[in-house]
């Protein structure tokens, strides 16, 4: 049965089965939260299942000797307006300030700034950095000269179909094509690197422009630990952490889904669903999934990255605030950020957080080890493009995300276009995984609240104007 036609007569209130909840959300990281809130707005009681023991997922902290932890998302620039607006809907205001940042870049031993001053400075310090040659600074305008003309085949491209036309090279070939090698490795590899915490062998030109066409202004300061807003948005639902969702599945009068904790299973019944997951996660428990779209879902290839924060009694001097590392260095870290710079109130006086992010292809082979294996080799690498690190070191907090966004390559996009072609805005169960979009927070939030707006068109199609009722 195609699901997405089921019609209004099978799910009037006389035939349907009494609601614990008229709406569940599967998953409480940004995506579904921000779904969460947008149908609470709308009047729909709604519950969110989690299964880790916070809400947030990769905008989540932990605290630890004074010093709070982001554990995975750390920087919000200023582009992100589906963060901004979110944030000042859910009643927030505008906490978020300008944060002037500084860049450098390891080469042949020492640190390479590219940025030292915010506004026109900053182009002046990329102008006269002596990270690349006279001859790669004459060609680089060639790049900016691209990016526009990408930036208007990309415009407005939210379903992808764009992008998956425009996948046919790779960012290598793109660079030896119209700039060169210096500029790949010391430009393009380590800007795509950090990025996507990926190596760039197998990714596509489409990567490269889509993400410049979405960089504009810097990044913000926001409040202290960014899960400022996952809280702030759980606050206005029923949440239920520690909860593993075993089956999710229409039903005559809606949605019936089988979740378990620490007291036993249950289950839930509710009107729609929006269904917040990693597709690794998904496939086990949502059955109702054609046979394309769980194809074309199991296809999509992911990334393991892991992450380590560095706690400090003092910050060592002339540091960066981002340091993307290129493969030409030779070690598994794509990019160390000074975390504590974006929220200051986040360490005890005088104190400091850096995080070091590993690439996935280095991730994957040493995930399992232990933190004390793990921990002096991650040191060794900081140090390397951290000098003086170790020597302010109060202790080290270890992430490790198996699955942490999806992996950049060339057919992405049109997976991702042909998943989206799949997807019925009718139907009572809809989906809000990453495997829909660009991973990042920001693409997050739009993944959740497009599920959002389609859900709460096709209840009302359904069930008329929501009963305002509190949750429970």
């Amino acid at each position: 049965m195609n699901t997405s036609q089921r019609s209004a007569s099978e799910t009037t209130d006389d035939v349907r089965p009494e609601h614990d909840s008229d709406i569940v959300v599967v998953g409480g990281g940004i995506a579904g939260l921000a779904a969460a809130f947008r149908l609470h707005e709308q009047g729909w009681s709604v519950t969110v299942l989690e299964a880790a023991e916070a809400v947030g997922g990769r905008m989540s902290t932990v605290e630890r000797d004074g010093y709070v932890l982001n554990r995975g998302a750390t920087m919000l620039p200023e582009s992100f307006t589906n963060i901004v607006k979110l944030t000042e809907d859910a009643g927030l205001g505008k906490p978020f300030k300008p944060l002037a940042v500084t860049v450098g870049m390891p080469r042949d031993g020492r640190m390479r700034f590219l940025v030292r001053r915010s506004g026109p400075g900053a182009l002046l310090d990329l102008v006269g950095t002596d990270l690349l040659s006279f001859r790669s600074k004459l060609l680089m305008p060639r790049l900016a000269v691209d990016l526009r003309r990408w930036r208007r085949q990309l415009a407005n491209d939210k379903t992808y179909q764009a992008a998956a036309r425009l996948d046919n090279e790779s960012v290598a070939s793109y660079a030896l094509r119209r700039l060169n090698q210096e500029i790949l490795d010391y430009v393009l590899d380590p800007f795509l690197r950090a990025l996507y915490l990926g190596e760039t062998t197998d990714m596509s030109v489409v990567d490269l422009f889509l993400s410049l066409s979405k960089l504009g202004g810097g990044p913000m300061q926001y409040p202290r630990g960014i899960d400022f807003l996952a809280k702030r948005l759980a606050s206005f639902v029923d949440v239920r952490t520690g909860a593993t969702v075993q089956d999710v599945r229409h039903v005559d009068g809606g949605v019936r889904t089988v979740w378990k904790d620490s007291e036993g299973e249950h289950t839930l019944t509710t009107r729609g669903a929006v269904l917040a997951m990693n597709g690794q996660d998904l496939l086990p428990v949502y059955h109702d999934l054609s046979d394309q779209q769980r194809e074309l879902i199991q296809s999509v290839r992911h990334k393991s990255v892991l992450k380590g924060i560095f706690a400090l009694r003092r910050l060592p001097a002339d540091v960066p605030t981002l340091i993307p590392v290129p493969r030409a260095a030779g070690m598994g870290l794509g990019i160390t950020v000074v975390d504590s710079q974006s929220m200051p109130d986040s360490v005890p006086p005088g104190g400091a957080v850096i995080s070091g992010h590993w690439v996935s292809e280095y991730s994957k082979g040493i995930l399992e080890r232990p933190d004390d294996e793990l921990i002096p080799e991650m040191i060794k690498e900081m140090e390397t493009v951290i000098p003086g690190l170790s020597a302010e070191l109060e202790f080290v907090h270890v992430v490790r995300w198996g699955f942490a966004t999806n992996a950049r390559y060339r057919g992405f996009y049109d997976t991702v276009a042909n998943i989206r072609r799949t997807l019925a805005e009718d139907d009572v169960i809809q989906l809000a995984g990453e495997y829909l979009a660009l991973s990042g927070t920001n693409n997050s939030v739009d993944n959740g609240e497009r599920a959002a707006a389609h859900l709460n068109e096709r209840m009302r199609s359904l069930y008329g104007p929501p009963v305002k009722r509190p949750n429970p």
